[in-house]
């Protein structure tokens, strides 16, 4: 067998596996565990908890790092309205406002300070971990 034919084939065979198409059937294998594991916001979590748990912890140390938390909390918050609109979900305006909530928070923190920021803290912290919480509900339902 030539060269060029065996570059050939090998070409093929990479743009056969690249082309997106699924093989005959595989409709039938994607179960729910698979559909899961599609999910964007959920592998952020548990790093995002322990973030949440820390600030709690240490409010102090959250001004120097409050521009990265607040980008943060917008790509979870974002990651969890993508994964809820792709899996079809109805738009729930009561998740939609405590979502806004979460993040208009993590702006007002950058701003605060002493006692005000200790209590606007302390509402975060509680707006997110539930936002959180109703996420992982809607989403292990589906």
């Amino acid at each position: 067998m030539s060269l060029n034919r065996i570059q050939g084939i090998i070409l093929a065979c990479v743009l056969a596996a690249c082309s997106g198409k699924a093989s005959p059937g595989a409709d039938a294998r994607v179960d729910s565990t698979h559909r899961a594991t599609q999910l964007t916001a959920a592998p952020m979590l548990p790093a995002f908890r322990a973030e949440l748990d820390s600030m709690a912890a240490h409010p102090s140390m959250m001004h120097d790092a409050m521009p990265r938390y607040q980008a943060k909390v917008k790509r979870v918050v974002d990651a969890m309205h993508a994964d809820m609109m792709a899996a079809g979900m109805p738009s729930d305006p009561a998740y939609e406002a405590l979502a806004d909530s979460v993040v208009k928070g993590s702006v007002a923190l950058s701003t605060a300070a002493g006692p005000e920021f200790e209590r606007l803290l302390a509402e975060h912290l509680d707006q997110t971990r539930r936002l959180t919480a109703v996420y992982e509900s809607k989403t292990n339902a589906m």
